[in-house]
């Protein structure tokens, strides 16, 4: 498996007034953590993934489907009455 990212020890700001401030807002100081950070170009390509929801294109998603079950269905159908016809 591909690694897209990798473990990193990170100082972050939490709310707090215990510790030190640092670089942090007033009422913040910073905590070390670790986190697993993930590439810029894999940060690129999973920001692609995380397009906002659009009615559009799940409407098209949908009518493809709903057009090919039916399709699909009807040349079932179809094949079915034409065998039935050749039986008889």
């Amino acid at each position: 498996m591909v690694s897209i990212g990798t473990v990193q020890t990170i100082i972050v700001c939490v709310n707090g007034s215990e510790g030190n401030a640092g670089a942090c807002p007033v009422g913040q100081v910073q905590s070390v953590t670790q986190a697993y950070v993930i590439t810029p170009s894999e940060g690129a390509r999973l920001d692609l993934l995380a397009e906002p929801y659009s009615s559009a294109t799940a409407w098209s998603f949908f009518g493809f489907a709903f057009a090919s079950t039916i399709g699909i269905w009807w040349l079932a159908h179809g094949a079915g009455e034409i065998i039935k016809m050749i039986r008889s």
